[in-house]
């Protein structure tokens, strides 16, 4: 029986990530952009709206200009801004993303295996070993 929970377990979270809205994508990852050195720039008049209303939405993008990068990310949906970096911004927010992805790996791990653990608590064998 435990092989066959942990997969839908894990598939289940998968989906679940899969399933997420624009304002939760942006909720995700702008506290990241700020934490990583990109600076906000909000849409405060119609034209900046527009432009901002053309841009790839909740993707970071990037242009060379001069022989530097840098880097945006476009909102349009929760802080109707633009959040924008150069490398060294970049560079960290791709750190902080990563360590955020290992610590929801982790976290679909310990529900896995607490799933594993209550799987077995309630089963005869645990029963007969636990005197329940």
């Amino acid at each position: 029986m435990t092989q066959r929970v942990y997969p839908i377990l894990v598939l289940t979270v998968f989906v679940a990530g899969c399933a997420e809205s624009n304002a939760e994508r942006a909720n995700r990852l702008e506290p990241m952009l700020a934490q990583a050195g990109f600076r906000i720039v909000p849409a405060n008049t119609p034209a900046q709206s527009q432009k901002l209303s053309d841009m790839r939405p909740l993707q970071i993008s990037y242009l060379s200009h001069k022989g530097k990068l840098s880097y945006w990310f476009a909102d349009p949906y929760v802080c109707r801004c633009l959040y924008v970096g150069d490398k060294e911004s970049f560079d960290q927010f791709e750190q902080l993303k990563q360590a955020n992805q290992e610590e929801r790996a982790r976290e679909v791990t310990d529900m896995a295996e607490q799933a594993r653990y209550e799987e077995y608590m309630n089963s005869p064998a645990g029963g007969i070993f636990y005197g329940q």
